[in-house]
């Protein structure tokens, strides 16, 4: 028989070849998919391991963070933005603004108004 009458011509090898490098991307993307979804997973694990063990802390008294506020102060407002807590406060001396880092509870930035 000749290459004509098998139907396995030029055309018919450049499909077979196309099909079989489609089908190993296929493949790999899958893998590739199946990797990603078990690295998330350990990410969030770690995570919920890591708020786990505060929550460990505060119950045998221990906190993560204590703020302390001046006395008479009073919170008007709280707000969480890319791990940092907000606090609107309301003082004898004025109104303020203060952004506290979550994880330590440090003191970042001070914003404060005079009372008129």
């Amino acid at each position: 028989m000749s290459q004509q009458n098998s139907g396995r011509g030029p055309a018919y090898r450049a499909a077979l070849a196309a099909v079989i490098i489609l089908s190993v991307l296929l493949v790999a993307g899958v893998v590739a998919l199946v990797f990603g979804f078990m690295r998330q997973y350990e990410i969030y694990r770690s995570r919920a391991r890591g708020t786990m063990g505060a929550t460990a802390n505060s119950e045998t008294g221990d906190a993560p963070a204590v703020i302390a506020l001046e006395p008479g102060a009073r919170i008007i407002s709280v707000k969480i933005d890319a791990h940092h807590l907000i606090l609107q406060l309301a003082t004898a001396k004025g109104d303020q603004v203060e952004v506290l880092d979550l994880a330590t509870g440090t003191l970042l930035y001070r914003v404060a108004a005079s009372k008129p």
